[in-house]
């Protein structure tokens, strides 16, 4: 270890210190703060935030590997009585995003089946199988640790805001005043 190291080291330290202070680096944080905590918190990002392109997969899918494609459709017109429009938006929704489609189909299932949700549908049918309490503690874990996760997120940012009011020392201008 040499003198000359402990200047790199001294150095580098003090780029990463200048970088936790810019207001860039602050700006980033609180840009990309709604998309890093969506990951804890089990909330996507808004749909108003995702764009939508005019082509999307299920049509790029289509052009692409057609021949499957065509397959699933066909399947899916089969097996559920659907015109090919309907059975192509079918299969385009689950190409659009698998989560969701599966979802909205279980959300479907179990109103169908007389449950107000998904959830209802879910501990409703657990009662049947006599698997009711162990269900419903699952689901309070689950709900319980994505609190915490979230919660930890939104308190490291606001940690890193309050770092950031107190270390910041604006500039001073020779000759400047208020």
């Amino acid at each position: 270890f040499t003198f000359l190291n402990a200047l790199n080291s001294r150095a580098y330290l003090e780029t990463f210190e200048n970088m936790m202070t810019s207001k860039s680096f602050l700006l980033i944080l609180v840009a990309l703060g709604p998309f890093l905590c969506s990951a804890f918190t089990g909330v996507g990002v808004p749909r108003s935030v995702v764009s939508k392109t005019s082509l999307s997969v299920g049509p790029l899918q289509k052009l692409t590997k057609n021949k499957e494609y065509q397959t699933v459709v066909e399947n899916l017109m089969k097996t559920k009585g659907l015109t090919k429009e309907q059975a192509e938006k079918e299969y385009n929704s689950y190409l659009e995003n698998p989560n969701d489609y599966a979802l909205q189909k279980g959300e479907e299932y179990y109103r169908s089946l007389g449950y107000k949700s998904l959830m209802d549908g879910v501990i409703g049918e657990a009662e049947k199988e006599g698997k009711g309490d162990e269900v419903r503690a699952r689901i309070e874990e689950f709900k319980k640790q994505s609190k915490l996760k979230g919660l930890a997120t939104i308190t490291f940012f606001i940690v890193i805001f309050f770092y950031y009011k107190l270390s910041y020392v604006p500039p001073i201008v020779p000759g400047g005043g208020l």
